[in-house]
């Protein structure tokens, strides 16, 4: 099996990675609500490198964010007044999600 950037277990990790990055970003924006919705996400990964790619299967990882309790839904409708529309299921960041991509960032030493 390939190693580094090219293997498809690395472009998953940094898929995942991504995915609980621009989750985070969403929580900090906070607001009515501070979760994205799927298609939402796919917008913010569009310029993803591994999106440009065709490399990203974004489903699974969510599937495998959310089996992990990195991730969560949300359910509950809400309206949110900067996107102006109703918001259906979404998707945020938990307690643990932000302490793994935490460590992410450090060990790749990408803290800004």
């Amino acid at each position: 099996m390939a190693e580094g950037p090219t293997s498809p277990a690395w472009v998953l990790h940094e898929t995942l990675t991504e995915v609980l990055r621009r989750l985070n970003q969403a929580s900090e924006r906070g607001g009515a609500a501070p979760e994205l919705e799927y298609a939402e996400l796919e917008r913010a990964l569009f310029h993803f490198w591994a999106t440009q790619a065709g490399e990203v299967d974004l489903p699974f990882a969510l599937q495998l964010l959310l089996e992990n309790g990195l991730v969560e839904t949300v359910h509950e409708p809400v309206y949110a007044w900067d996107r102006q529309r109703v918001m259906g299921e979404r998707f945020r960041i938990t307690t643990m999600g932000k302490s793994y991509l935490f460590r992410q960032i450090v060990e790749n030493g990408r803290i800004r």
